[in-house]
């Protein structure tokens, strides 16, 4: 008995030992499983192709610098929705929208549809319905590609000139799949989106945004979205996201090096699940804050943020700032709640931020302000439709009330000042009122001509109010001529001051681009607007940086795609300049000159001119102070002598 016991423990003994090292393999192998398990990933891109691929290629060099010989297709689908382009410079036509796979051999269409409007939602559900439908993976990412208009939407098409709304992007996923399954990163290969609306508009739908809260670049040739190529299917949205940031700054060192020197760029990685605990902390913060008592100061505030677009491409409409520098800013209404809502953002809202600038901290809010009243109107209506702080929803439209209110009665008076001038430094005197309501002040430069119009030169941003009530500004060294050199001729136009820094001046201007080719046929000459992006370094040598293209859409509002004119394709460049009546018959001043304006041009070859810095030479020049209010309403002052 004792014998058949002890042979039956022995047997149990042994089969326990069985038993556990099956039990030890089988947690192997659910552990490699585990670990092993999100080896496959579906890349989606939508790609509305518009004027940047109409224009310069920009699609297409993107889609074709996506190498089937890098990308593991066996464990990565590559996924391209392309449509909204009058002409692409590659195999996809613009009489269609279609799905393209990539393959070893290169670029398969798999799906056609019929010509449609890319800003429609329903194409951004058919496009991510097919892509689950038909590609099971363990991941999903988004990337969408083409403009960006701040915290109005994205995606725009160029037959319809029709984008996808905020809440139309919300739609746009809610009807699709993927309102169960998250995606894991929504990329934007956009300008501005990098909003707080927009992450609030996605945080239910993907775990990651990328995008920039400035104006995004681009060249004919260079890419970003080789970076797909350097994707390891194991990636989770940080690294996938890093890697695409890393992607964009290669293609800006390149930009640099074919003599562009400096960009204000941003781009930034967020934590989407993060966004619901934002906006709560935000509506403690802004519910304490009364907007009718504090209106001036906060307008004052407001006025000097830096704006995106504004400060880059002078368009006023998108009125975005960074949410961090907001925060800061305001924290004299509330300075625990600002610097809890600092901390919260830095640290746990933004897994990565990249910026060329001080102001940028990785996200950007809509706070209406230098827009005119029907851009306002339009975005308001936008954030009534779209998931935001309540509290801070209210703040922004209060303000808005506050800056529109009709019975604002102050006005600055500025015919009879007492004014102080040496010839470079003009001091203006401000009564205690006027300081109360005043926000910030520009000056201009004029010169008068001959026939009595005058010719503003320079637009300075350097006014400063001191503590005595004096507006204060210097007049030295800042004109810079266009110099045409085949006959040696030059002339100032209307050059406006964006900032200085300890290295360089910045400047912008209004310019034209000119492809005049007398053996090409009259209707493939070629007339491009832009803004250049002018340098005055330490020495005062004047340059071209880069020019910022731009379109002017049909309801006439100003569309900055980002892309950088190549201007070796054009073969000649011209500033325009404008003159004004300002003095009426009987010698007087009129504060509606800017109504007077006759437009002149300034033309050379592409290769024969060149910016230069200059003082005041023997002409008759004068000076104006333009004052801003609380309600953003400028006011000009008489003409000043410049003696």
């Amino acid at each position: 008995m004792n014998s058949n016991s002890g042979l039956t423990n022995g047997k149990k003994l042994i089969i326990v030992s069985m038993m556990s090292a099956i039990i030890i393999m089988l947690a192997i192998v659910a552990f490699i499983m585990a670990f092993d398990k999100d080896t496959s990933r579906t890349i989606m891109i939508y790609m509305s192709g518009h004027d940047l691929e109409t224009n310069g290629g920009f699609a297409s060099t993107d889609m074709d610098a996506i190498n089937p010989n890098l990308v593991n297709l066996e464990k990565t689908n590559v996924l391209v929705y392309t449509g909204g382009s009058k002409k692409w410079h590659n195999y996809v036509s613009s009489d269609e929208n279609a799905i393209y796979q990539l393959t070893p051999e290169g670029y398969k269409k798999i799906q056609t549809y019929e010509r449609s409007n890319m800003g429609d939602p329903n194409n951004l559900t058919t496009f991510l319905n097919y892509c689950y439908d038909n590609f099971q993976t363990d991941r999903y990412d988004l990337i969408m590609w083409n403009h960006g208009a701040g915290s109005k939407g994205t995606i725009s098409d160029e037959y319809t000139r029709d984008m996808l709304l905020l809440y139309e992007v919300s739609e746009g996923l809610e009807n699709s799949r993927f309102s169960n399954k998250k995606l894991e990163t929504i990329i934007f290969r956009t300008c501005l989106n990098g909003s707080l609306e927009m992450a609030s508009t996605l945080s239910p739908y993907a775990d990651y945004m990328v995008a920039s809260e400035e104006v995004t670049m681009g060249a004919s040739g260079l890419n970003v979205l080789g970076f797909i190529n350097n994707v390891n299917e194991k990636d989770d949205g940080k690294a996938f996201g890093e890697k695409f940031i890393k992607a964009y700054q290669d293609q800006m060192s390149k930009m640099s090096e074919l003599s562009f020197e400096s960009f204000d760029s941003t781009y930034s990685i967020i934590r989407l699940n993060k966004i619901p605990e934002l906006l709560n902390k935000m509506d403690t913060f802004f519910g304490k804050i009364n907007v009718s008592n504090n209106y001036n100061e906060i307008a004052r505030i407001r006025s000097t943020m830096h704006q995106y677009a504004k400060d880059t491409c002078d368009v006023d409409d998108y009125d975005t700032v960074d949410l961090y520098e907001l925060f800061d800013n305001l924290k004299i209404y509330s300075s625990n709640d600002a610097e809890n809502l600092k901390n919260y953002l830095k640290n746990d809202v933004i897994l990565t931020n990249w910026a060329t600038n001080i102001h940028s901290n990785g996200l950007s809010v809509y706070f209406p302000y230098n827009g005119g009243n029907a851009e306002k109107s339009a975005y308001l209506k936008i954030y009534d439709k779209i998931t935001a702080s309540n509290e801070y929803k209210k703040f922004i439209k209060e303000f808005n009330s506050n800056q529109t209110n009709s019975s604002y009665s102050f006005a600055f008076n500025l015919t009879d000042k007492e004014i102080k001038s040496d010839g470079k430094e003009f001091k203006m005197k401000l009564t205690k009122e006027e300081q109360d309501n005043f926000t910030k002040a520009n000056y201009m430069i004029f010169k008068k001509e001959n026939d009595g119009f005058y010719t503003p030169v320079y637009v300075g941003k350097d006014a400063k109010l001191d503590k005595k009530g004096y507006l204060t500004t210097n007049l030295k060294n800042n004109l810079i001529a266009f110099v045409n050199e085949v006959d040696n001729t030059k002339e100032f136009f209307t050059i406006m001051q964006i900032e200085s820094n300890s290295k360089n001046k910045e400047y912008t201007t209004s310019i034209m681009l000119e492809k005049i080719d007398p053996n090409l046929d009259l209707k493939d000459w070629k007339f491009d607007n832009g803004n250049a992006h002018i340098i005055v370094d330490k020495k005062d040598n004047a340059y071209l940086d880069k020019i910022y293209l731009i379109t002017k859409e049909e309801d006439g509002t100003i569309s900055t795609g980002g892309a950088i004119a190549d201007i070796n394709s054009y073969t000649h460049i011209a500033v325009p300049y404008f003159r004004y009546k300002i003095l009426d018959e009987n010698g007087n001043y009129t504060s509606n000159w800017e109504s007077s304006s006759t437009k002149y041009m300034f033309e050379a070859p592409i290769d024969k001119y060149h910016f230069e810095t200059s003082s005041l030479d023997e002409g008759d020049y004068y000076c104006v102070f333009v004052i801003y209010d609380a309600q953003n309403k400028p006011y000009y002052s008489n003409l000043i002598k410049i003696n």
